[in-house]
Parts: structure tokens; C-alpha cells; sequence
């Protein structure tokens, strides 16, 4: 990563020099052409002037020289002789016939030439013209500003490169940093480590807030999935307990009366009524366990419209005669329309007023309050326990050992409910305190009511 930023770090370094180099090359060429300008009219004002003046060449030389500095003029024959210079150091003796300017001048051009002074190792720029049959007038200018500015510009756009080189150094190792402290940020995030990470570059806020979220919900799926797997083992250890136990007594009883320890009509009464009595509890813990394996399956028919109350009166004339036993009083109030199957709302209604019956107390009551979106079952019976409410509707999970012993029940009876009331597409709590009765509330979402 660090390598592929530096890459492109330079081609943008490479890019803004070339650019650099190309304007550069721009403002030379501008005063290269400013400077030629004004040399051409140097040049053409000296030849008229030399045309028109009767002083001599030596003359005529410092006189425009004079007027036009740092312009060198110089007068030659055809043959490259000086016959005057306005530099009195000038070597006059130098052959200057096959200089490019001179050799233009003699074809009556304007002759132009830049090149490396040998005398001033400077360079200068040379406009030669014809301005007589033997005369040829030549002025030449020393370029000291463009090269003075070349190498100001050359300076620059070193400076420029080593500014560029160390800012490239320090944003590529920093920017490096930063990507590196925002991966072991995500690590973090998928980690568990933290739960909302910060963003080093404020635009991968959503994307970690992204996510945060299916960190959070993959967890979330995590934890249901081993709940499931350990209600599943549960289960599988609840149920083989409680088939296990009246099969043991049943075994125990059948070899009472196999090998002959029961040998009274009395005794063997008793076992034939304890075997029957042992089948009776597996065969009611088998049904609960169907009933709880239908209840969490989808339904196989479609839902239909249900009218709660009337299912709620049904289910207390059914269960009146037990209720009369403890003498508690069933009372129905409100009303409430599901879109359902008609034998779950029954069942759930049946399994809760038989649990507020079971226990509750002599003379008490029943209250089956129903409204829109919401059904209560409430009750003044014994309670449940504050330690034992979290767990009363998981399956094989009995408070009884806290109630009266003679109300055991297979511990299955809220599971189904809780079952069948999400299959309903509603949510079950329950609300209770000791000695003083229990409610159980079903919240129903829209789409089920």
C-alpha cells in the first residue's frame, strides 16, 4: 500500500514539475522574444541612422551603443573584418565570415544567432543586415537576465522538487500510519474489542457504523444460535428425565409384581394403580413435547379471523367446574379480533387459565382482560418467586418445589404458550409477586391483530 501511494505520489511530483518546467519555459521564451523585439529595432534604427550619418564607423558605433545599452555594435566587410566595435577590448583581428548571422547578412536576410560567447563565455544574441554593397551592421546582446533568470528558475524548481520529495515522505509515511490505525480499528470492531470505532478519515464513519451494526447482529444471531443449541440439549436431557422416571417406576412396580413381592390383592392394587398412574404422566409429558413441537412449526392452514371473547367464555365454561372446586370466580372483560389460527388462541388461552386455577387460592379470582392489540390473564393466586419469573417460560423449567406439591405439572405449558403466541406474531411477559398473584400480558403487533 505504502509503495503504491509513493507511485502515485511521484507521478503527481513528475506531473507539477513537467507543468513547472513548462511555464518556465514559457516566461524565457516571453522574454526571449521581448528581448529579440527590441534588439530587430535596435537593428533597423542603427541601419537608417548609419545610412544618414556622414560620421565614421567608430563614431556611429559608440553613438548607438551609447543609446542602447548593454547592445554591442559592430561594423564589418563582407569578408567578416571588424571595422568598428563599440567594445573597445573587441578583438578586431577575429574572423567572424562564417559566423550564421554574417553568412544570412550576406544573402540580404536579417541574420539571427545565439550561441556561446568565446571572449565573455557569455551567451549572446547576434542580428546582423546588410546596410551597404561592403558594410554589413551587426548588434549583438548579452542574454545575463535570461540566463540569470533561468538559473533563479532552475533553483526554484529544485527547491520545489526537495519541498515536494520531504512532503511526500512525511504524508506518505503518515497517511500510511492513519490507514494502518484505522484497519486495526476494524479489527477491533470485528473483534468485539469495541463497539463503535472511530473513523481516522471522517468518510468511513458510515462504513464502520455499517459495520458495528452486522458486527452487533452477528452476534446477536451468534448468542441465538447457541441459546437454541443449549435449549436443545436441554431439552434432549429434560425429556429423557422425565420419561425416564415413570419408566423406571414402571419397571420397579412390573418387577414387584413379576417376581412376586406383591402378594396381597392390596399390594398389587396398589402397583397396578401406580403403573397406571406413571404411564399417565409420560403419556402427558409425550403430548406436551407433540404440542410444543406443533406449536413452534408453522400452521398449515391460513390465519383467520378470531374473536377472542368468545373463545375466552368457551374456555371458562369449560374450566368452571374445576374453578368451583377452589371457588374462584372467571370473569371476561373487553374485547379483541386476531387474525389467527382459532385453535392456538385456545390453547393459549386454555394452558394459562388452567395454570390461574392450579394455583391460585380458595376464594380467589380470574380476570381475562382483552383490548386492542393486548390480552391479560390475572390472577390472586400464590405467585411466582422473583428468582424463579426470568426462566418460568422455559421449557422443563418448573417453580414448583416454591408452590404447593401437589400441583407438579411437566414444566412445558408456558413454553407452548410462548410458542404459540409468536406464532401469532405477538410478545408474552409476565408480572407477578409473591403471595399477592401473577399477570401474564400478550402484546399482538398490528399485522396480527
Amino acid at each position: 500500500m505504502k509503495r503504491r501511494l509513493q507511485s502515485i505520489y511521484w507521478r503527481g511530483i513528475l506531473i507539477t514539475l513537467v507543468m513547472a518546467a513548462i511555464a518556465i519555459g514559457g516566461m524565457v521564451k516571453l522574454k526571449a522574444d521581448d528581448t529579440l523585439s527590441n534588439l530587430n529595432a535596435v537593428l533597423h534604427a542603427a541601419s537608417l541612422w548609419t545610412l544618414e550619418s556622414n560620421a565614421d564607423l567608430q563614431q556611429m558605433a559608440d553613438s548607438i551603443a551609447a543609446v542602447s545599452q548593454p547592445v554591442q555594435v559592430t561594423f564589418l566587410m563582407d569578408t567578416g573584418l571588424v571595422l568598428a566595435d563599440s567594445r573597445k577590448d573587441a578583438d578586431r583581428s577575429q574572423d567572424h565570415y562564417q559566423d550564421a548571422e554574417m553568412i544570412a547578412a550576406r544573402q540580404g536576410k536579417i541574420g539571427r544567432a545565439f550561441r556561446l560567447s568565446t571572449a565573455d563565455a557569455t551567451f549572446v544574441l547576434y542580428l546582423a543586415k546588410r546596410v551597404s554593397p561592403q558594410l554589413i551592421l551587426r548588434v549583438s546582446y548579452p542574454v545575463l537576465e535570461i540566463v540569470d533568470l533561468l538559473v533563479i528558475y532552475g533553483i526554484s524548481l529544485l527547491t520545489l522538487f526537495l519541498m515536494l520529495y520531504f512532503l511526500q515522505r512525511k504524508a506518505v509515511s503518515r497517511f500510511a500510519q492513519e490507514q494502518v490505525q484505522q484497519m486495526e480499528e476494524v479489527r477491533r470492531l470485528l473483534d468485539g474489542e469495541v463497539a463503535n470505532a472511530q473513523a481516522v478519515f471522517p468518510e468511513f464513519q458510515p462504513t464502520l457504523h455499517a459495520i458495528a451494526y452486522r458486527v452487533e447482529r452477528l452476534q446477536a444471531d451468534h448468542k441465538e444460535i447457541m441459546r437454541t443449541l443449549n435449549l436443545r440439549s436441554d431439552f434432549v436431557a429434560n425429556a429423557s428425565h422425565e420419561l425416564r422416571s415413570p419408566l423406571t417406576s414402571i419397571r420397579g412396580f412390573a418387577e414387584m409384581l413379576q417376581t412376586g413381592m406383591a402378594d396381597t390383592p392390596e399390594e398389587q392394587a396398589l402397583c397396578a394403580t401406580l403403573i397406571c398412574s406413571e404411564c399417565d404422566r409420560m403419556l402427558a409429558v409425550i403430548e406436551d413435547i407433540l404440542r410444543l413441537s406443533k406449536a413452534e412449526r408453522q400452521p398449515d392452514r391460513a390465519p383467520q379471523t378470531v374473536d377472542v371473547a368468545q373463545i375466552a367464555h368457551e374456555i371458562c365454561r369449560s374450566l368452571a367446574k374445576r374453578a368451583e372446586q377452589k371457588k374462584i370466580a372467571l370473569c371476561v372483560d373487553g374485547a379483541l379480533s386476531l387474525t389467527a389460527q382459532e385453535k392456538d388462541v385456545w390453547e393459549i388461552l386454555y394452558n394459562l387459565l388452567d395454570n390461574a386455577i392450579r394455583y391460585g387460592r380458595e376464594g380467589g379470582h380470574v380476570n381475562i382482560r382483552l383490548s386492542p392489540h393486548q390480552m391479560i390473564v390475572a390472577d390472586d393466586g400464590i405467585g411466582i418467586s422473583p428468582e424463579h419469573l426470568p426462566h418460568i417460560f422455559e421449557q422443563f423449567y418448573r417453580a414448583d418445589d416454591a408452590r404447593d406439591t401437589e400441583t407438579v405439572g411437566t414444566g412445558l405449558g408456558l413454553s407452548i404458550v410462548k410458542a404459540l403466541v409468536e406464532r401469532c406474531h405477538g410478545q408474552i411477559r409476565a408480572e407477578s409477586e409473591l403471595g399477592k398473584g401473577s399477570r401474564f400480558i400478550i402484546d399482538f403487533t398490528g399485522e396480527a391483530a
